[in-house]
């Protein structure tokens, strides 16, 4: 009789270890931009069913324009920090546009990181589930360079063609940089913000040259200038350029979304850029007659709490 008793407690206690086992459950969540990747660990522990959650903040990363040496060297501080076994692990990221691109970074992961189910999305994936839910509606990043596409409340079913920095970016940190920059050094801008930008940078011409074209990541450098922007926002020649910049951005990204569209569902913005200029943004929209869905300026908190009740 003792020796059952003693079958039977072993019995669930295997038992009550394996819905241990299944109960608990970690996942990775990275976005990355150009500048930066914010990542996030979930863990739900087995006696509740309550979420941990554990960051770190790293370089951005991007398995377009960079190496795999360099993605992975990047990925071993992340896996120091947060851990490398993971039941799920979701990557979105700038320059993921294609199940090319896609799959090179999932091999990448795999190689870094144990986890049954590993994916590798785009950052315009992101912003559109973060910023629009399940509905419908035009999804658009502002941050150090810009994108939109059109979300049918489940896929991205549309997407504005993405030419980077030296072709596009209009609505990106790069752009408003790039004008500012150009007017300084040409003399084209005040005398007192060309004064107010010297003694805050003391810049040469050769500095921005090699900076352009010797150092790695140029639209990083130059979307660097942004906070000069925004501190002198009040400049009248500042707060014409931020106008007029994001005016060109409208004219041009949302040209071929159909205007009914855009006052019926709506644009929701993401980014670094478009939380500074929200004032600007906002008041492009009311000009427009369009909708503002949200503005936030990064998608990763709303995806968080999405994925805590998926899992829940």
């Amino acid at each position: 009789m003792i020796y059952n008793v003693c079958i039977y407690a072993e019995f669930y206690l295997i038992l009550w270890d394996n819905i241990h086992i299944v109960d608990a459950m970690k996942i990775l969540i990275a976005d990355a931009g150009a500048t930066k990747t914010d990542w996030v660990k979930l863990s739900s522990g087995n006696e509740s069913s309550e979420w941990s959650e554990e960051r770190y903040s790293g370089v951005g990363i991007s398995p377009l324009h960079h190496d795999t040496d360099m993605i992975e060297e990047e990925l071993r501080l992340v896996r120091a920090s947060l851990g490398e076994t993971f039941d799920m692990i979701h990557f979105f990221g700038a320059g993921i546009g294609t199940p090319l691109i896609a799959g090179k970074m999932e091999a990448i992961l795999s190689e870094m990181f144990s986890s049954s189910e590993i994916r590798a999305d785009s950052d315009m994936a992101a912003a559109a589930s973060a910023l629009l839910g399940d509905n419908p509606g035009v999804a658009c990043i502002m941050g150090t360079g810009s994108n939109s596409c059109h979300y049918d409340g489940q896929v991205i079913d549309r997407k504005s063609a993405s030419l980077g920095y030296l072709l596009d970016d209009e609505g990106g940190g790069v752009a408003y940089s790039r004008r500012l920059l150009s007017d300084v050094f040409k003399g084209l801008a005040p005398r007192d913000v060309i004064d107010k930008f010297e003694a805050t940078y003391s810049l040469s011409i050769s500095d921005v040259v090699v900076n352009l074209y010797r150092r790695p990541s140029p639209n990083r450098w130059i979307a660097g200038f942004m906070p000069f922007i925004v501190e002198n926002a009040d400049n009248p020649y500042i707060k014409k350029l931020i106008e007029s910049q994001t005016e060109r951005f409208f004219d041009r990204e949302f040209a071929s979304y159909p205007d009914k569209l855009l006052k019926e569902e709506g644009i929701g913005f993401v980014g670094s850029v478009a939380d500074v200029l929200r004032p600007f943004v906002e008041a492009e929209m009311n000009k427009r007659g369009w909708r503002t869905r949200a503005i936030e300026r990064q998608p990763l908190d709303s995806l968080v709490k999405q994925y805590k009740l998926k899992n829940s």
